[in-house]
């Protein structure tokens, strides 16, 4: 799905600035905190049913502290703001700009409150925008009037002073429970709270063991030596008696007591759960699997109620604030994307015994159309299956008659075999029906792709009329695989990773690169369909059906062996990095055996050639060779052998990865080759782009989990100021300054950078700068720039200087000339 690009909003950010800001004008109280019992619960409904909600109020900031109850109320609210949210506009694109905002902690804040509606009745909720983008305030509810559309100053005050139905707030009110849903929980919450205490006062007095003392009703002096022995054994219940009287006690210490009070409490929790999720075996434990499921069901339709209404709220109520301050929101609208359930494995097996099923439509997920003349049929085989041979990688090609036919015949994926472990019958039957496919290199775990989900958009786009030189649906699948290959080997050498991250990135962009002319065919090849022989436009559906074909070579034949191969290649570079640095030890280079089962008869000429390491002879031939190759090289300090005569590798092959950072020759690929000359640097341009964009989300959910909200303030001698103020801004900022990849990785690194930095010189603002104006309104006052030796690099931190306070945004590469 394409995206709009942000559009300039600065003219109207000034307006939010003339709405003084409501929690900024009114005395924030603690919460009163008091003894709880029915009786005051049933005072305060009393009075919050005349307009005065305070008592209930603070009533609920203390229940909520039940951890079943809070952790209740947290799970709704945790599946709103963990739901997927975009903004689509009415031809269904998304707005980048709007991903953004909804991509920041305020924006979650927003959604928490508005959920929280449901629970406390009312949420009144203040946006203000500046340059940094939108903050959101939430007005304590025990001086909202929602009655009035007044906020009291006081808490206590009965009207308000402060009117906010004119200003530029979000007003939630909860129509489905008055006073919330808390309300109904509170008498639980209280009951349990008591029987916690009644149960604690029982073991303090039972649970102890009594020990009893006998004497002489007529030897006061036994009487006395038995109280100073007991005193003398420490703290525990005692009773003291003359032998001749009877004495009888009794305790709960046994099963009566104890479960009577756990059974009390327990249903407590049980009605707290039944209140706020309408069931309670996705919380507790539950008696069978089949119940466990039908309440899980009913968790998800809670759960839908409230994503349907929050996104009510977002549509009518921010959605005019935004367009307002000038975000291009007119004709969009928020939508939380409905995940849609596919039928299930058994559910289509049990369909294709009454109904004739299309094989081609086994790939995708919903509905089952009628079958037509001609068409392959689903049934199940009622002959066994024989078992596939663990064939050698390296003989089985995309396209073999044998794959096709197992396509044919299981409507499946991942024709070819993997070394050692082969997808099995059953997981490429399960992909197939499903629409996913699962792909599994050697030795690692398996990954899947929704390949159904995400040809049916590409083809939807295609037929729409996009006419773009990638799609981007169906390079994800291919990209989406390959990188997630290569970085099972990067993250086998972590330490490799962090000393090569600039050979990492280029590799992974290298792989992008692949992936984009290869979709860049597929794309074509299936724009090709629209038109029929006599250049009618197909149907949807017959244009679907076609492209069905050329995506199970694209997406499912060759992308196995594709990502086979990538995995190889990048497992082959890292070694030949690693190799380089003990060349002292080890100068030569050995052509080691296949591992396959099979080996090509070509590729055994190589078998034993021992070469220098920086021979140019691996230029050409490091493997892997050919697509699936398991041969390998090692180092060695053997005798030199001579160079072999015969050439047996493919131009695509004639590479070393551990120098080009290719996995394959993308030159030599019939990708490249077919592509037209004057597209070619567009087509990889727009992997370099993606690459920079994923880097950028990637150091992104880095400084969320590293950098606070308001920033990380730093005491530095090193410092013209002495402090230095370190915030998500920052880091963006600095990021925004690099295009290449491995550079950007020096935001990751901006602690290091401050502990090392030496002053270098200052400057004051340049008026004449295009951003002097918005400096100045930041309170930049002047730029103090720094040098360091980091990484191999002389680089320049630039920092600029707010009330006092230096904030790194910019990092440069210092050419010495």
């Amino acid at each position: 799905m394409s995206r709009r690009r942000k559009q300039n909003t600065k003219q109207l950010t000034a307006t939010a600035k003339q709405q003084q800001i409501i929690v900024n004008q009114i005395e924030v109280r603690p919460v009163n905190r008091q003894i709880l019992d029915i009786g005051k619960w049933r005072t305060a409904l009393q009075a919050a049913d005349m307009g005065r909600r305070t008592q209930l109020l603070n009533m609920y900031e203390d229940v909520i502290d039940d951890p079943v109850l809070g952790d209740a109320i947290d799970k709704r609210i945790r599946a709103v703001t963990g739901a997927d949210l975009t903004f689509q506009y009415q031809d269904g694109e998304e707005s980048e700009e709007m991903i953004d905002l909804i991509d920041t902690e305020d924006f979650e804040y927003l959604l928490q409150e508005v959920t929280k509606a449901k629970f406390w009745y009312m949420s009144v909720i203040q946006p203000s925008f500046d340059e940094t983008g939108m903050h959101v305030y939430s007005v304590p509810r025990k001086h909202i009037r929602p009655e009035t559309k007044m906020i009291a100053k006081m808490e206590n005050d009965p009207e308000g002073q402060i009117s906010y139905a004119d200003m530029d707030v979000i007003e939630v009110i909860s129509r489905e429970h008055k006073h919330g849903l808390i309300l109904r929980a509170c008498p639980y919450a209280i009951f349990k709270r008591g029987g916690f205490g009644d149960w604690a006062q029982m073991v303090e007095l039972f649970g102890m063991p009594l020990r009893i003392g006998k004497y002489s009703i007529y030897d006061v002096e036994a009487r006395k030596a038995l109280q100073d022995a007991f005193n003398n054994q420490g703290a525990a219940a005692t009773l003291i008696v003359p032998k001749e009287t009877d004495v009888e006690t009794t305790t709960q210490s046994g099963n009566g007591g104890g479960t009577l009070y756990k059974d009390f409490i327990e249903t407590c929790d049980e009605q707290l759960l039944i209140t706020i999720l309408s069931q309670t075996m996705t919380t507790k434990d539950g008696a069978s699997r089949s119940q466990g499921q039908v309440h899980k069901e009913v968790e998800e339709e809670v759960n839908k109620s409230d994503l349907r209404f929050v996104q009510r709220v977002l549509n009518h109520k921010l959605k005019p604030i935004l367009e307002r301050r000038g975000y291009n929101v007119s004709g969009g609208s928020f939508v939380f994307p409905k995940a849609i359930q596919g039928l299930t494995v058994d559910e289509l097996i049990s369909l294709s015994d009454v109904i004739e099923i299309p094989a081609y439509y086994f790939q995708e997920k919903f509905g089952i159309p009628a079958a037509e003349k001609d068409d392959v049929i689903a049934k199940r085989s009622t002959q066994a299956t024989k078992s596939e041979p663990d064939d050698d990688p390296d003989l089985d090609e995309p396209g073999s008659p044998k794959s096709k036919k197992l396509f044919d015949r299981f409507f499946a994926v991942a024709p070819t075999k993997e070394r050692g472990t082969q997808t099995s019958f059953a997981r490429r039957l399960i992909d197939g029906i499903t629409g996913r496919v699962t792909l599994k290199d050697n030795e690692s775990d398996s990954y899947s792709i929704d390949l159904g989900k995400l040809l049916n958009e590409a083809l939807k786009e295609v037929y729409g009329g996009n006419d773009e030189v990638v799609n981007k649906k169906l390079f994800k699948i291919t990209d989406d695989a390959l990188q997630q290959g290569i970085d099972k080997v990067f993250s086998e050498e972590p330490e490799f990773g962090k000393k090569k991250q600039d050979f990492v990135d280029e590799f992974k962009t290298n792989t992008s690169v692949f992936a984009a002319f290869k979709n860049h065919q597929q794309t074509k090849e299936i724009a090709a369909l629209l038109h029929d022989e006599e250049g009618n436009l197909r149907s949807f559906r017959e244009f679907k059906k076609q492209a069905l074909q050329i995506s199970k070579d694209y997406n499912v034949n060759w992308l196995q062996t594709e990502y086979n191969t990538a995995i190889r290649s990048a497992r082959a570079a890292v070694n030949y990095k690693k190799y380089l640095e003990t060349e002292h030890l080890y100068p030569n280079l050995e052509y080691l055996i296949s591992t396959a089962k099979n080996k090509r008869e070509t590729h055994l000429e190589y078998v034993g050639t021992i070469l220098p390491i920086q021979h140019p002879w691996w230029d050409t031939h490091m493997p892997p060779s050919d697509w699936n190759c398991a041969c390998r090289v090692q180092p060695t300090d053997k005798d030199v052998t001579p160079v072999p005569g015969g050439e047996f590798v493919p131009p695509e092959f004639q590479n070393n990865p551990g120098k080009t950072a290719e996995f394959v020759k993308i030159s030599n690929t019939p990708y490249f080759s077919e592509t037209a000359d004057e597209i070619r640097d567009e087509v990889i341009e727009f992997a370099k782009q993606y690459r920079r964009r994923q880097k950028d989300r990637e150091i992104k959910e880095w400084t969320k989990k590293h950098i606070p909200q308001f920033g990380i303030q730093l005491q530095k001698e090193n410092f013209k100021t002495g402090q230095v103020l370190v915030t998500k801004r920052a880091i963006k900022s600095i990021t925004g300054h690099f295009t290449e990849l491995h550079m950007k990785e020096l935001a990751k690194d901006i602690f290091q950078i401050i502990d090392r930095a030496q002053f270098l010189s200052e400057a004051a603002l340049n008026i004449e700068s295009p951003n002097y104006a918005s400096k100045k309104r930041r309170g930049v006052e002047k730029y103090y720039y720094y040098k360091l030796y980091f990484k191999g690099v002389n680089l320049r931190l630039n920092t600029e200087v707010i009330n006092g306070v230096e904030q790194p945004y910019a990092i440069n590469i210092i050419i010495k000339k």
